[in-house]
This record gives structure tokens, sequence and C-alpha cells, in this order.
């Protein structure tokens, strides 16, 4: 297509063999930077929630905050924010000084005064660095080199940048200037080596999750293949880097996407999407009152008036453009608006008018891109890095020189570090030894407690049944003795009188024998050794209910599984002893009975609304036999038992039983 190859030769320069490249596209890229300046503000440890060595307000935290807010919406407000706060710093805080300093810097940088910006940033410089972390100077030697790349110095552009670089390379910061060194490559044409810089300072950025940073390395990558004549993979990164702006909400990151689709869509033909997307970028730059993007993208407009043969309108939108680039004295765009007058003159058959203007381009062309520029940019990488290979090469020899006069010292200290380690053994195990035998002597100071527990409680037991016996069956049969007594001593009883004894005789007789029972069934229940522990509970719930004078609710879960004789046992025994102690000594009205079994232990908990009691005062024997019988059986068996009662607040105690019971200390012995 005829226009096609039109633009196509108007890109090409003389003295560089197949390279291609364009001016308006360094213009772009170079706006670029003006995203960096604030991430690398933004992320730099001044702007965080810390404290230095004097204290850092955290008003000033909040300030900073407000300021960071509104660096994209109204630069000039938060410029003023973070003025007015600095005349109050202490004189003596110089890391906050230098924050600041930055801060107000990146405010004029991002409006394209470059002078004021290098002066605040000089005077951060002129603060004692040895007292500030190097995070903080690594963000101003970045700014540094952006301006002067900006304004065409790449020589020291490069030289601030690969300090910065070799000061810190932690991702957030590391990609951003990696970025930077890319776009002075891209501005000499130098596009696989530009490309180089890009691709690590994107896996930077994707490490630290910098979404501000990656947007403007997407675009740049776009630009590099748009360079490349490789249209695809251009609109590939720009669409990338368009999805993470709109994710962020970013203005000007979207802003710089839409004029380099502006330019590839132009490049291509495509005239509509290209005009599309200049006046996209034109009008978000004109609301965000950003002059270098509103050029940008009226230039963007007048080539593609000039491509579609407008030339009046080109004229005009090339008029417009110049008037903004020179109210911010920005040569950059003054000579890429140059290079478009002489093409549209030349194309309107003007070509006088087009050789002035051409000569004009040329001359301005010069002062950024030439050979010698390009042999001073690398040779000013290659200076720098020799200089940190030298350092690193004195480092080295220095290090092996107090490794050779340390060896003896090392040896020695070796040597009394391993005597020191096996007198530290010897201590080990000593101690170890005695904490053994602490261990032996409380194991056989529990068991004998154990034992003694035992015993009591067996002794309480016996003491019960004894008691038991004595008052209920002896009683019984004592009655009974005096009726047949009364028989036997009285010669004349009415048969009336005598059948009453008999009786009365009779009736204790089988009192008695219901006594013996009770106490029989208590000491060995039948029913717990046939049907198992959970018809053994029920049974005492039926025959306590049957009284109707005191509820029992009985809940029991998961009993699905033959237990073990002496768990059921002493899981039966405390059910026994607790609803006994409730009704005797309690007067509970409510008892609740909870038994649950998982594949791991069973769980017995028993409430009662009785009068409750403290069982660390009331030890009496009605209580502290009973409990502390449950608890050595309980014991016995490596289960825990938990009460919990005050008084007038009714009593819960908790018995837990482990099912799988493995003593690991007897199997490691």
């Amino acid at each position: 297509m005829p226009v096609k190859k039109e633009y196509n030769k108007s890109i090409k320069i003389r003295g560089f063999g197949d390279m291609v490249f364009s001016g308006k596209h360094i213009a772009l890229v170079l706006l670029f930077l003006v995203l960096i300046v604030t991430v690398v503000s933004i992320n730099m440890p001044g702007y965080q929630n810390i404290k230095n060595e004097e204290g850092v307000s955290q008003n000033y935290d909040s300030i900073f905050t407000i300021g960071t807010g509104l660096f994209y919406t109204d630069t000039d407000k938060a410029r003023n924010l973070i003025m007015d706060e600095y005349q109050h710093l202490d004189g003596k805080n110089v890391r906050q000084q230098m924050r600041f300093l930055n801060f107000i810097g990146a405010t004029y940088q991002v409006q394209d005064n470059y002078t004021l910006a290098m002066e605040y940033y000089f005077k951060a410089l002129k603060l004692s660095p040895e007292t500030v972390d190097s995070t903080m100077m690594v963000a101003i030697y970045n700014n540094i080199g952006y301006i002067n790349q900006k304004t065409g110095n790449f020589k020291t552009a490069l030289n601030f940048m690969l300090k910065a670089l070799n000061s810190n390379k932690k991702n957030s910061i590391a990609a951003s200037i990696l970025n930077n060194i890319g776009i002075v490559y891209l501005s000499i044409e130098e596009f696989d080596k530009g490309e180089t810089y890009f691709r690590e300072a994107l896996a930077y950025s994707m490490s630290a999750r910098d979404s501000i940073s990656m947007t403007t390395i997407l675009t740049n990558l776009g630009f590099i293949f748009m360079n490349k004549e490789q249209a695809d993979s251009a609109q590939y990164y720009f669409n990338r880097s368009l999805q993470v702006a709109n994710s962020i909400d970013n203005i000007y990151s979207r802003i710089l996407v839409y004029n380099g689709l502006g330019d590839l869509f132009t490049q291509t033909g495509n005239y509509q999407e290209a005009e599309t997307n200049h006046e996209k970028a034109r009008q978000l730059a004109e609301n965000m009152n950003d002059s270098y993007s509103t050029a940008y993208a009226v230039m963007g407009l007048a080539k593609i008036e000039k491509l579609r043969n407008n030339l009046n309108n080109a004229l005009l939108l090339i008029q417009e453009a110049t008037q903004i680039a020179e109210r911010i004295n920005n040569d950059l765009l003054i000579y890429e608006c140059k290079k478009l007058f002489s093409e549209i003159y030349q194309q309107a058959g003007e070509f006088e008018k087009s050789l002035n203007y051409l000569q004009e381009y040329i001359n301005l062309k010069e002062k950024f891109v030439n050979q010698n520029t390009i042999r001073q940019v690398y040779n000013e990488e290659i200076t720098v890095l020799n200089e940190s290979n030298k350092i690193k090469q004195l480092e080295i020899e220095q290090q092996e020189l107090q490794l050779s006069r340390k060896n003896i010292l090392v040896i020695s200290v070796l040597i009394v570090f391993l005597l020191g380690i096996f007198g530290l053994y010897i201590m080990f195990m000593n101690y170890r030894y005695r904490q053994n035998a602490k261990l032996q002597n409380l194991v056989i100071e529990m068991n004998e407690r154990k034992s003694r527990t035992s015993i009591e409680a067996e002794i309480q037991e016996r003491k019960r049944i004894g008691q038991d016996l004595h008052d209920g069956l002896g009683q019984m049969l004592s009655v009974a003795r005096l009726n047949v007594s009364a028989l036997n001593q009285k010669a004349e009883v009415t048969n009336e009188r005598k059948i009453r004894l008999i009786e009365s005789a009779i009736y204790s007789i089988d009192t008695a024998f219901s006594e013996l029972r009770q106490i029989s069934h208590n000491l060995s229940p039948t029913i717990l050794v046939t049907k198992g522990l959970e018809e053994a509970v029920q049974d005492i719930v039926r025959r306590i209910n049957e009284s109707n004078k005191i509820l029992i609710i009985c809940e029991i879960f998961g009993l699905n599984r033959q237990l073990d004789n002496l768990i059921e046992n002493t899981l039966y025994r405390a059910v026994q002893e607790l609803t006994n102690n409730a009704i005797k000594h309690a007067h509970a009205t409510s008892i609740s009975i909870q038994l649950v079994q998982n594949e791991e232990e069973i769980t017995l908990m028993i409430e009662d609304n009785g009068l409750g009691f403290d069982l660390n005062k009331e030890r009496t024997h009605a209580i502290s036999g009973g409990i502390y019988n449950i608890q050595s059986r309980v014991e016995n068996h490596h289960g825990t038992i938990f009460i919990d009662s005050k008084k007038n607040r009714g009593t819960i105690i908790t018995i837990t039983v482990p099912l799988n019971y493995v003593d690991y200390a007897t199997i490691k012995n």
C-alpha cells in the first residue's frame, strides 16, 4: 500500500543500516519514566510506616499516604501538602528530610520541570548519606538518571542508573532501574540490548508483584517490537499492559498505552483505530493536565492526517503540538515536530520549507542520537562494570590475605571449641543422669501414692459395705428377731397379736433379703457382666427414676464395641458413686448422664443441680472417699477426671479414659 510504504520510509535513518527508529516513539517512551519515578518514591522505605532511629511520627506517614494518593490526580496539591510539612521537620532528622525532598522533586519531575526537580534531588544528596539507608540514595540516583536520560544526557544518565543498580538490587527498585537502563538503549536504537534489560526488569517486577512497574515495562516491550516491525508481538505487550493498568486504575499508564497503540495502528495502516487511541490518550492527558502526553497525542493525530493527505488539518495539529512542546521546553518533542513539519511540506510540494524544517530536525537529532553517544553509553557501562569488578577483586584479595593470617587462629579456636563441646557433652550427660534419677524417684513416689490411695479407697469401700450391712441388713434382722422373741416369751398371746408379730417378722426378713440383694448387686453387678456397660447404666437410671423423687436423663452415644472389663467396671462404679453423691449429699432433683465413645477414648460426664461443694475445703468422708476412689481407678487406666463445682451451683464431673493407650516411655526403655 503506497501510503504505508511512504510512512515506513519516513522512519528510516541514514547511517544505521537496516535499523528502524522513530524519534516520536522515543519521545513517548521517555515519558514512561514518570511512572517509574513515582513507583520508586512510593516503594522506598521512607514511604512505609516504619520508624528511623529518632522515631518517625505516625502523622508523617499519614501525610505521605495522602500525598501519594494525590500524586497522579492533583500533583500541585500533593507537593504543597508535603512542602508545608517539610517546613516543620526537625533539622536533625536527615532521613526524613531526604524523604520529603525526594517526593517534592518527583512532583516537579512528573510535570517535566526538570530544573526544580534536580534542585531538590541535589539538596537531598547534600545531606549526610552515611546516616541513611542505601535504598533512599538509590531512589534519588535513579531519579537523577531519569532526568539526564530525558534530556538526552545518556552517558550521565547511565552512570547514575548503574550506580543505583550496584547499590541495591531489591526487587521493586531493581525493576525500576533496569527499566530505565532499557529505555536508554531504546533511545539510541539498540533494541536488542534494550529488550534484554526490559525482560530482566519484568522478572523483578513480577517477583515483587509491582503492578505499576509491570505495566510500564510491558509497554516498553511493545515499543521494542514495534520498532522491530513485529506488529503482532507489539500489540500483545500493549494489550497486556492495558489490562494491568485497568486493574489498578492507573490513568497515566492508560495514556501511554493508548498513544503506543495509536502509533502501532498508524504503522500498520489502520488509521481509524490509530485515531481512536490517540484521541483517548489526548482526552485523558488533558483531564490530567499532562502537557507532554497531550502534545504527543496531537502529533500522532497530525501524522494520521498527513497520511490521509489532509495536509491543512495536519499542519494545524502539528502547530498545536509545537506550541505545547515549546511551552514546556521539551527539545525531544520539538525536534519530532520539526521532522513532521518537513514531511508535511514535502508532501504539499513546498520543498524549501520542507528543507528548512528538515535541517532544524537533523541539528536537534544529532544533539540526542549519534554514533559518539552510543560509544559513550557502551563505554560508560563497561567502565562502571570494570570499576565494580576491580572493587570485587580487591575485596577477594583482601579476604584471602586475612584468611591466611587467621588460619592459625581459626585452628586454635576450633580446638578450644571442640574441647568446649566435649566439656558441654560431659556436663549434659551428668545433668541427664541426675534428671533421670529425679524422674525415677518421682515415678516411685507417684506409684507409692497411687498404691496408698488405692488402699485408702479400698478401706473406705469396706467401711461403706460394713456400714450398709450394719445399718440396713442388721437393723432388719434385729427387728425380725424381736418379733420372734415376743412370740416365744409370751405364752398367752391372742391369735390377732400372733398374726401381726409373724407378719412383721416376715416383712423384716423380706426387707433384709432385699437389702442383701442390693448390697450384693452393688458389689458384683450381674447385668454388667451379662449385658454390658450401656444396659448396666440404664438399669441404674431406671431404678432411681422408679422412686419418682429424682429425674435422671441418660444419653449414650457410640457404645458399639466391646470394652475392657476393668474399664467397664470403673465407669459403672463411677456412675454409681456420683449419682449416689448427687442424691444423698448434694440433694439434687435432676441429674444428666452422658456417655460417649469414639475410636480413641470414652467420656463420661455427670451433671447435677445440687448444692455443689468445694473439693479443696469439704473433704468429708462421704465426698472425698468416693471421689478419690474413682480418681484412683481412672488414673490406673491412664485417664483423667475433671471436677467443676461451686457452692449452690451444682456439679459437673467429666471422666475421660483412652481406649488405645501406649506407654511410649516403657517402649523406649
